[in-house]
């Protein structure tokens, strides 16, 4: 196997990953007095501009601006610190087996010593990058086999993460909010089960993306093959709604009252299972696996298995 380095942005990374990893905390007293930059292809493009309002109004913890990748290094200053996406990418040596990449959201800062000069040809050494945070991103077979090609398209992706949109993006930056404001390391191996929460969801009706139905083939882009929607949920007494990806965004976006909903996050190596509250943005439950499976009907009963009483 070789590790392959990509454009910059997408570069490998030594944190450990996570459905969000928090690490390198104490660089977080610095990044609030500073300004935090999302870079996108155009964030004056129309598709990106429901990006730009959900990015600008979920993001409370400084000063946040949405920026051009060809702008970040122009940007880089004490304090400061810039969103963009991440890849770990691996290839085998094996010409039949299709190439696995981990891509992901990463918050990170600098240690200072890199200064803008557009009059000289030095480029920001990555070296002096300092990783704060990450958003595990499930990307689909072209994603994983073309990660340098993400970041030339909009912000949207094209619908090759299946956990992105507006809405579920939104969420995602809330609770990475909340846990830099708590200021504590953490990853998301240690699975999460808010009681109390989930005691409320049961009550209520549970919104799950249609993709969980999907049989995800490692070494092909065909989504076609299913489960069927009595595989995943036999057994499971829960109230429970399928809905599109767009669907649930706009639920998201658009809901007065909360609700929770379900993700499924697959990599090439872990899968991750979450119950969100779509108002406060916080993830109630995390179910992980260490393998890259995909939805059974065993993680469903999981999340049931919390939500009864003792």
């Amino acid at each position: 196997m070789k590790k392959i380095v990509l454009f910059f942005m997408l570069l490998i990374s030594g944190v450990g990953f996570s459905q969000i990893t928090l690490t390198n905390t104490p660089e977080i007293t610095k990044i609030k007095q500073g300004t935090t930059f999302f870079a996108m292809k155009d964030p004056a493009s129309p598709a990106a501009a429901a990006y730009v309002a959900a990015i600008k109004k979920a993001w409370t913890l400084n000063k946040v601006e949405c920026i051009k990748y060809t702008d970040v290094e122009k940007n880089i200053a004490p304090n400061n610190s810039f969103v963009t996406l991440g890849a770990n990418m691996t290839t085998s040596n094996s010409t039949l087996a299709a190439t696995e990449t981990r891509m992901y959201l990463e918050l990170w800062t600098t240690n200072g010593k890199f200064t803008y000069d557009p009059k000289k040809r030095r480029h920001f050494n990555q070296a002096d990058k300092i990783v704060v945070g990450t958003i595990e991103l499930f990307a689909d077979f072209y994603a994983q086999n073309n990660p340098s090609a993400m970041y030339k398209m909009e912000y949207d992706a094209a619908g090759h993460f299946k956990n992105w949109g507006t809405g579920i993006l939104s969420n995602y930056l809330q609770q990475l909010c909340i846990l830099l404001e708590k200021g504590t390391e953490c990853t998301a191996k240690t699975e999460i089960a808010n009681t109390a929460e989930l005691q409320k969801m049961a009550s209520t009706t549970l919104f799950v993306p249609d993709y969980v139905l999907t049989k995800f083939s490692k070494n092909s882009d065909d989504e076609s093959k299913k489960y069927t929607e009595k595989e995943i949920f036999e057994g499971i007494t829960l109230s429970y709604k399928l809905l599109s990806l767009d669907q649930l965004n706009e639920k998201i976006v658009n809901s007065s009252a909360p609700f929770y909903y379900l993700l499924f996050v697959k990599t090439p190596t872990e899968k991750f299972v979450t119950v969100t509250q779509s108002q406060t943005g916080e993830i109630i439950y995390l179910g992980y696996t260490a393998s890259a499976s995909n939805f059974k009907n065993a993680d469903a009963k999981a999340i049931q298995k919390t939500t009864v009483k003792k």
